[in-house]
């Protein structure tokens, strides 16, 4: 039915150019101020099952980050989604995150970006035109609490008849439960895209970082939304650094 295949491949695509499931630490959709330090590396490999009216579906993505310098990452990703009826690659995206302040256990960031139309429109995998937008990050870790949150704008340039300008303010509890592993709670709250609605996009994330070692993270979660979001999605990745 093009209305659902119309809502899914829109709320992918918000998913995508805000969220952290293809640009951080997965399964949250906030973003923190956290980079990989000069000349460090990470390749984020990440995916989800989701159900929305009765219609599954899935995403997939591949994320790699390079320390331009300490403070400072580069960061190139290319998704995949499955609508339903119709799959294949989304839009790639190039974005640049720079941690401008610290201060304690206080920092600030902004993460500016671009996405390319690397998927097709006609098919609703991706806008069909370039969309820049960035983000304003804010990250506090305590012994035990970690806190973040953003704001963020997408100048959504599109073929498919969506709202231009999109917004989202997000943000994530993590609790250090022991050394390795991290429990946490995300929420997040975006414009509709659909330009005949004008319900907000809403979804929570209930889930948990595993840092197996070093350099290797596993992670789940479990996300819910409201109506027009996708209703709900098992997320797993793995992130791997050197």
């Amino acid at each position: 039915m093009r209305t659902t295949r119309w809502k899914r491949s829109v709320v992918a695509a918000t998913f995508l150019f805000f969220g952290r499931e293809v640009h951080g630490a997965h399964p949250l959709v906030t973003e923190d101020t956290g980079t990989q330090g000069k000349g460090g590396w990470q390749l984020e490999l990440n995916g989800e099952r989701n159900r929305d009216d009765g219609v599954r579906g899935a995403q997939a993505a591949a994320v790699v980050s390079y320390g331009f310098a300490d403070s400072v990452d580069l960061q190139a990703g290319l998704p995949w989604q499955d609508l339903g009826d119709e799959r294949g690659r989304g839009d790639a995206f190039v974005d640049l995150k720079w941690r401008f302040w610290e201060s304690g256990a206080w920092s600030l960031g902004v993460k500016p970006g671009i996405t390319m139309p690397t998927g097709r429109d006609e098919l609703g995998l991706g806008a069909g035109r370039t969309t820049w937008g960035g983000l304003l990050i804010a990250s506090y870790e305590g012994e035990r609490w970690i806190v973040h949150a953003h704001a963020g704008y997408r100048r959504n340039r599109n073929t498919l008849g969506e709202r231009e300008s999109l917004g989202q303010l997000a943000g994530a509890v993590l609790y250090k439960a022991t050394e390795r592993v991290r429990p946490l709670l995300d929420v997040s709250r975006g414009t509709n895209p659909d330009p005949a609605s004008d319900k907000a996009l809403q979804s929570a994330v209930l889930g948990v970082i595993w840092q197996v070692t070093r350099n290797l993270d596993l992670d789940a979660g479990l996300r819910r939304g409201n109506e027009p979001a996708i209703d709900r999605a098992l997320m797993l990745g793995a992130t791997i650094r050197w």
